[in-house]
Formats: C-alpha cells, sequence, structure tokens
C-alpha cells in the first residue's frame, strides 16, 4: 500500500508531503496505481519548481518506494503551492476512493 501524507500549518498552509510504499497492484512496469501516483506527485514538484518561487527540499528512494518534498512558507508563494497541491490532492484522493487497498491519503498539521 502507497501513503501520502500532506503537510499542513496551523493555518492549513501545505508545507510538504511524502510518499512511501508500493501500490502491488500489478507487476513492476504494469502498475497502474503506481504509474499514476507517480505521475501526480513528481508533476506536483515540477510544477512547484517551475511556477513559484519556493526552494523545495526533495528526498527519495524509488527502490523503497519513498519520496519526501518539504518547503518553506513564503507568504507570496503559499496560494500558489497550495493550488497546486491541491490538484494532486484531488487526483489522489480520487485514485484512493477507487482502489482504497493500495493507497491512502491523509493530512497532518506540522
Amino acid at each position: 500500500m502507497v501513503l501520502v501524507h500532506i503537510k499542513r500549518d496551523p493555518l492549513h498552509n501545505v508545507l510538504g508531503f511524502s510518499c512511501e510504499g508500493h501500490a502491488d497492484y500489478a507487476e513492476k512496469g504494469a502498475d497502474i496505481i503506481c504509474a499514476a501516483i507517480s505521475t501526480l506527485t513528481m508533476s506536483t514538484i515540477l510544477s512547484l519548481q517551475q511556477l513559484t518561487k519556493l526552494t523545495l527540499k526533495i528526498k527519495k528512494n524509488s527502490d523503497k518506494g519513498w519520496l519526501e518534498c518539504n518547503w518553506d512558507n513564503i507568504p507570496t508563494e503559499k496560494e500558489h503551492a497550495n493550488l497546486i497541491v491541491a490538484v494532486m490532492i484531488i487526483g489522489l484522493k480520487d485514485i484512493a476512493a477507487q482502489y482504497p487497498a493500495y493507497l491512502k491519503v491523509s493530512e497532518v498539521e506540522v
């Protein structure tokens, strides 16, 4: 199962996210759940890099199925970051609703 944790500050601004585990829906290279999650998370990182002035702190280990992306709360960029990550969350929650045995999305206050 893949676990995605969205990190928010007390004012509900997104400060990062982590993704860990393997979906194990199908064999490596044919796992549509894994591919969908990877596409959403990596597109989000690319969008944050290209569309905001945030400095991202990215850690990943593809073999272990682990990705973490965090950033400092910059007041002028929080709206952009919240919107970009909201698109990812909508997509991930839709996948989790269709395949609850393979993906869980949670939001935590940090």
